[in-house]
């Protein structure tokens, strides 16, 4: 014959075990959900601040190119590849024909978008920046890149109304 009492102690020691059960897979999933969450704010964040960051690179560029005509600045922030396939000497003469038209006017407008790779990687993007000068305008349009941590112009131009004299 069985004692009733260990019965029930038997039952709610089975209860107890799989109400532990219960609450231990409810926390890992807490756990779990709140690491997804964290990730996907730390991307979005990231993104966030690539794109300022992106946008800034492109304003330096503007300002060390249009405005102070910095060729060294240039040759540093080319991205290797385009050095491969262009010479410096182009990146002089884009700086050469900056000089020639002058200093422009400090309100100018930096128009573009960047761009990622899968949503979060490997951001690039395109911007054009139209300057005033005196007589004439120009616009100058940049294509920048970030492949490995550090911003890089990938390709450059500018264009004018008339060529400087």
């Amino acid at each position: 014959m069985t004692n009733s009492s260990s019965l029930k102690h038997n039952t709610s020691t089975s209860r107890l075990r799989r109400s532990t059960q219960r609450g231990q897979v409810l926390v890992f999933l807490i756990i779990v959900i709140a690491v997804i969450a964290g990730g996907l704010f730390f991307l979005s964040s990231m993104r966030k601040d690539a794109k300022a960051e992106g946008e800034r690179f492109a304003r330096q560029v503007v300002e060390r190119c249009a405005f102070q005509h910095d060729v060294k600045f240039l040759h540093a922030s080319v991205a290797s590849d385009r050095r491969l396939a262009v010479p410096p000497a182009m990146d002089d003469q884009f700086i050469y024909f900056l000089t020639k038209l002058g200093v422009p006017d400090r309100n100018y407008n930096l128009t573009g978008q960047l761009d990622f790779d899968h949503y979060f990687g490997s951001p690039h993007g395109t911007y054009q920046a139209i300057l005033t000068y005196p007589d004439q305008h120009a616009t100058v349009s940049l294509t920048i890149a970030r492949p490995s941590g550090i911003w890089l112009v990938t390709d450059f131009g500018v264009t004018y109304e008339r060529p400087p004299e």
